[in-house]
């Protein structure tokens, strides 16, 4: 009977640690720099709980539900965090402010009853790599490797690096591609494109740009599924090549993260079951088992 006991303790401790260490760390946001001018403590901290539950639903919900939950009151964000921690607190030079670095922990079942009444599917998608290559065309030219500003400065503007892209380097082959259907970009075959990347994310941008708009046409290879998507981008500003280009950026990576997102939604309207059966013929099966457990998300 004490072995019994002993052993069910151990599982319930292994079952818990395993899902800290494979859940929790989703709903982290992690050194928040805030700026305060004010001996309040309470109002920097906050801002800071703001900045990261922005922060953490920008990174989870398709866009159109992160509009949905942007104004949502602080008593209500309060609620949802289960702790913080200010990580230091230093001085800048140069207007002599104070800023702090937080970290805030956001309660994983508070969260999930959150989405839940809102009906709203949420997914984590850090670290996710993106093969892209982004294929210009102004003023009847094709610009594929040399002056094609969207190939040389495409890393550069992901600044929340949920997706690490990476761009093929130049290739003879994919020219004579491009070249040989100039008439008709979008019967390119992406997986004959990307052929070294045969197991990866994959992205062919073909953006076309005049004067005032650019439209643009995705083609994507997403989780193993093919999706093709279009865009148009007005210059409604009337903004320069450069700041156009980048905003061109910014629409496509977004579009692109949505993509991810959907393919990687977490209902938590739909329960989850987990059996575990284990045989203690040997003397290691614990620390198996414990190990097996790290590995599961």
């Amino acid at each position: 009977m004490k072995n019994l006991i002993f052993f069910c303790s151990i599982l319930i401790i292994l079952l818990k640690t395993g899902n800290v260490l494979s859940d929790n760390y989703i709903f982290n946001v992690n050194n928040i720099k805030i700026k305060h001018t004010t001996k309040n403590k309470e109002i920097s901290i906050n801002e800071a709980f703001k900045v990261a539950f922005d922060r953490l639903i920008k990174r989870l919900l398709l866009e159109d539900d992160y509009k949905k939950l942007s104004k949502v009151e602080l008593s209500n964000i309060k609620g949802l965090i289960s702790y913080y921690q200010i990580i230091n607190q230093k001085e800048e030079k140069k207007d002599n402010n104070q800023h702090q670095e937080i970290n805030v922990s956001f309660d994983k079942d508070r969260m999930h009853n959150f989405f839940y009444n809102r009906n709203i599917l949420y997914s984590d998608i850090i670290n996710t790599n993106v093969v892209i290559f982004p294929l210009l065309k102004k003023e009847n030219q094709y610009f594929i490797y040399t002056n094609n500003y969207f190939y040389d400065n495409w890393e550069e503007e992901d600044s929340e690096k949920l997706i690490q892209y990476v761009l093929p380097t130049e290739n003879i082959e994919n020219i004579q591609k491009i070249n040989s259907s100039k008439n008709n970009i979008y019967k390119i075959e992406i997986s004959e494109f990307f052929k070294e990347h045969d197991n990866e994310n994959i992205v062919f941008a073909y953006i076309e740009i005049d004067k005032q708009s650019a439209e643009i046409f995705l083609k994507t290879r997403i989780e193993d599924k093919i999706i093709n998507k279009n865009l148009l981008i007005k210059n409604k500003e009337k903004a320069n090549d450069i700041d156009f280009y980048k905003k061109i950026i910014f629409s496509i990576n977004n579009e692109i993260r949505d993509l991810i997102k959907s393919q990687n939604l977490i209902d938590v309207r739909t329960p989850s079951f987990l059996n575990v059966e284990i045989r203690l013929n040997k003397k290691n099966n614990l620390i198996e088992f414990k190990e097996r457990l790290k590995k599961i998300d």
